[in-house]
């Protein structure tokens, strides 16, 4: 007799898989169905009348004030800072000037600086 067995783990696997196969294509199958295609797009309809007008919302002018004031202080910190440049360099020199007299101390001390 020639036939073909398979084990019954393998004819239990085989099963499953069929099953899981088909519940995906149905599945599959119902999204596609729920989720078809669109349709043409219908004409606009004609505009409808105009709401009455709401009452005047907050205004953001005391925002815009309170801005206006920091820009204002933060141009005079950067026009300060050009200042500041004049007196940063007029302290390099005194410094620069420092150096000279604390090297002519340290020759004629004949100390090591």
């Amino acid at each position: 007799m020639a036939g073909s067995m398979i084990s019954q783990k393998h004819f239990i696997a085989a099963l499953l898989g069929v099953c899981i196969l088909s519940a995906g294509i149905g599945a599959g199958i119902a999204l596609v169905a729920q989720t078809g295609p669109a349709g043409p797009a219908g004409k606009r309809g004609p505009a409808g009348p105009e709401g009455p007008e709401g009452a005047e919302g907050a205004s953001g002018t005391e925002e815009i004030v309170f801005l206006e004031e920091e820009v204002a202080e933060l141009r005079e910190e950067v026009e300060g800072a050009g200042d500041a440049e004049g007196r940063l360099d007029e302290l390099e020199s005194e410094i620069s000037d420092l150096a000279g007299t604390t090297s002519e101390l340290c020759s004629e001390l004949d100390f090591f600086c």
